[in-house]
């Protein structure tokens, strides 16, 4: 497998935290930095609704497609050559957008910034895994899932700013000009500061799992197309679809593991109770979540009358608690660090819960939902920095790649699925004549308590079946864990033997003489 320069610390070690972070946030804030900008690049490029949903959603759809094998080359050519490809892929694509004159060429730019992320954020859990050790992989866990979280809550923001600010006349795109600076630097200094790393070792003939990978993909794009994309009616065949294409992926995968081959995505860590419930918790908790922006989006709009701007300004509080979250969770005593997956997920269901009965209005009448949303970014940074932390330590780190890839593609999945899903009901709810839009609010709220409260008896399942150990992951023994067979020290044998006066011993040996030294010795 692939070796590092070994664990990071000090100076140098934050330093390559950072050129991971922020090509992470780079790539959040461009998945939702678009939303606000969609009616500025209707006015000037003349686009119709399909095109304007494929600029949107052809982003997520190249990225989740690609981040499962984009982490496997990063095993095969090292993390931080792969890292620093996207990097540049996304500087470049980032230029295409930015000077697009038409509708293809900009979709065509966001398939390639979705490419371009899918190699970068695939390495960031990756190089964590590898390159950071004990409190300090806890401390960047935290950092990570900051990022994670406040890139997209980042880029509501962002996104109605810039574009309203019209930055050097350039309007709608300056949001994707903008990373052309930021990029080129990131990449300078990632040039300096990542650790090498060598690749691994090819095994032969079994290393390109080209139909692996092709299963993968389809199976991923069979779920994503029709929740991004409402027309044609028939594209929801494609979701059924999905279903015989992972029995058959999950078919290929074991069969590939069965002659020691490389899967596409090794399911081997997959079969742990702790993984397995750790990745539900996690991935509810996301779709809840990436679910709760949007709906705050149309709830404060829509039906309180917020500008774009103030609109996105509320999420703010839930960034800045989950913020706090890392280093509450790195302070923690242990016997409460252990339940912390769960106490996260409770705290989620009481905020879901309270937000949909506590008022809200224009103007300083929204803080106290603010407030309240300030309790579900403390609760979420807990529980993903928790559950990262916990799949970090149950995983080897032979498997980072396979980590890495599994939980950034749910995060994908399920928070198109969450938007998909509750903005179809809030919609719903909105136009019957029974509800109307504040039911509608009070109602998906309700789905997403309900959702997190089943987070919650994952989160304790998963805690349940962790193994013991400590809080942070330590490298694993080299040393037997057993104790010899021997129980007395090797400096005591000496006070066992007979003294030197004793008679000499019988032709049977004395019990404890030489068999004692053997044992000693063994």
């Amino acid at each position: 497998m692939q070796t590092t320069t070994g664990a990071r610390s000090g100076l140098g070690g934050s330093a390559a935290l950072l050129v991971l972070l922020v090509g992470q946030a780079m790539a959040n804030i461009d998945l939702a930095i678009v939303n606000l900008a969609v009616p500025a690049i209707s006015t000037d490029l003349d686009v119709g609704s399909s095109e304007l949903t494929l600029i949107v959603t052809a982003y997520a759809l190249c990225s989740a497609v690609l981040l499962a094998p984009a982490a496997r080359l990063g095993e095969r050519q090292g993390v931080r050559r792969v890292y620093l490809w996207g990097l540049t892929l996304f500087t470049f694509a980032s230029v295409v957008c930015g000077l697009a004159t038409s509708a293809a060429v900009l979709i065509a730019g966001r398939c390639l910034q979705g490419a371009a992320t899918a190699l970068m954020i695939s390495q960031v859990l990756v190089g964590i895994h590898r390159w950071f050790t004990g409190p300090a992989r806890g401390r960047a866990l935290g950092w990570n899932v900051l990022t994670l979280s406040g890139g997209a809550a980042l880029g509501q923001v962002l996104g109605g700013t810039i574009v309203s600010a019209d930055l050097l006349g350039t309007g709608w795109r300056a949001v994707f000009l903008l990373n052309v600076p930021i990029g080129v630097l990131i990449l300078a200094l990632g040039l300096f500061l990542l650790p090498h790393d060598r690749p691994a070792a090819t095994t032969g003939r079994g290393d390109n799992d080209i139909p692996g990978t092709v299963l993968l993909a389809a199976t991923t794009l069979a779920v994503l197309i029709p929740l991004s994309l409402e027309r044609p009616d028939w594209i929801w065949v494609l979701l059924a679809a999905a279903v015989p294409l992972a029995v058959q992926f999950i078919r290929t995968e074991r069969r590939v593991i069965a002659r020691n081959g490389t899967p596409a995505l090794d399911l081997r860590p997959l079969s742990a109770t702790t993984v397995r419930w750790s990745l539900a918790s996690y991935a509810g908790t996301t779709l809840t979540y990436i679910a709760m922006l949007y709906l705050l989006s149309l709830h404060l709009q829509q039906e309180l009358g917020l500008p774009a701007w103030q609109a996105g300004l509320v999420p703010l509080g839930w960034v800045l608690a989950f913020g706090l979250a890392g280093p509450a969770f790195a302070r923690s005593p242990q016997a409460l660090a252990r339940f912390l997956p769960f106490i996260g997920c409770a705290m989620l269901t009481v905020t879901y819960a309270l937000a949909s009965f506590v008022p809200a209005g224009t103007g300083t009448a929204i803080w106290p939902l603010t407030a309240v949303l300030c309790i579900g970014g403390f609760g979420l940074g807990i529980n993903h920095t928790s559950l990262l932390n916990l799949l970090t330590a149950t995983v080897s780190p032979r498997y980072a790649g396979t980590l890495s890839g599994t939980v950034n593609t749910l995060s994908t999945v399920v928070g198109v699925t969450g938007v998909a899903l509750f903005g179809a009901a809030y919609s719903w709810f909105g136009r019957s004549a029974w509800a109307g839009s504040a039911t509608a609010w009070v109602l998906t709220c309700a789905g997403l308590a309900l959702i997190a409260g089943l987070c919650s008896f994952a989160a304790l399942r998963a805690i349940a079946t962790a193994p013991a150990g400590p809080r942070t992951p330590t490298p694993r023994p080299t040393q037997p864990s057993r104790p010899p067979r021997c129980s007395p020290p090797r400096r005591t044998p000496d006070t066992r033997r007979p003294p030197p006066t004793d008679p000499p011993a019988p032709p049977a040996p004395p019990a404890g003489g030489a068999r004692t030294t053997k044992d000693d010795q063994r």
